[in-house]
């Protein structure tokens, strides 16, 4: 059995995925009037953070080209897929194709069900319907970056673990109170 090395994290990138976001990523792509989104935005209060962590610098969010990563899964590093993020009206971004039943979906495989991600049915009509199935305590995805520039995706669904310590760097995926959007943290 080979031993992989530990890999040494600069910084997280995560975004705290909203009950409507969440209905929006799981409901059927075409509803009855069109419209609604299929992707999960980075809004503007944290996009310098976000070009920053994606090595993305001088450039105007309005005129961003498509941004693709390639990113392990965490735990299972040799599962690889893309993350795209791309500009959005407003100087927002958004990480894009991530509805699940969209014949275009491009989630990343780190954020399936298959790996314990919250599901709703496929015929979900409302974010009332999806609210059961969304994760009491919140649900977060995050990408890790590595010293050596390597990407990682997870996410995290629930309150802080009781065993966490303030010192560990996910301890930030978890705020108390208002409840930030997302943001980087430092994990160097």
């Amino acid at each position: 059995m080979t031993k992989m090395r530990k890999l040494e994290t600069e910084c997280i990138w995560w975004r705290n995925v909203q009950l409507g976001e969440f209905y929006n990523i799981e409901r059927h792509h075409q509803i009855e009037g069109g419209g609604g989104s299929l992707y999960i935005e980075v809004p503007s209060s944290i996009v310098s953070q976000t070009l920053e962590f994606l090595g993305v610098k001088d450039v105007d969010v309005d005129e961003l080209p498509v941004i693709r990563i390639e990113a392990g899964v965490i735990g299972e590093p040799s599962v690889l897929g893309t993350i795209e993020f791309q500009k959005k009206k407003g100087s927002r971004m958004r990480i894009a194709r991530q509805n699940r039943q969209a014949p275009s979906s491009a989630r990343h495989p780190a954020w399936v069900a298959e790996r314990g991600f919250p599901v709703a049915p496929d015929n979900i009509q409302n974010k009332e319907d999806a609210r059961p199935y969304f994760p009491e305590g919140g649900l977060r995805i995050y990408i890790a970056k590595t010293v050596d520039g390597a990407f990682f995706a997870g996410f995290t669904k629930g309150p802080r673990p009781a065993k966490m310590k303030p010192g560990d760097p996910m301890w930030d995926l978890f705020p108390e109170g208002s409840r930030p959007v997302g943001g980087v943290i430092d994990a160097a």
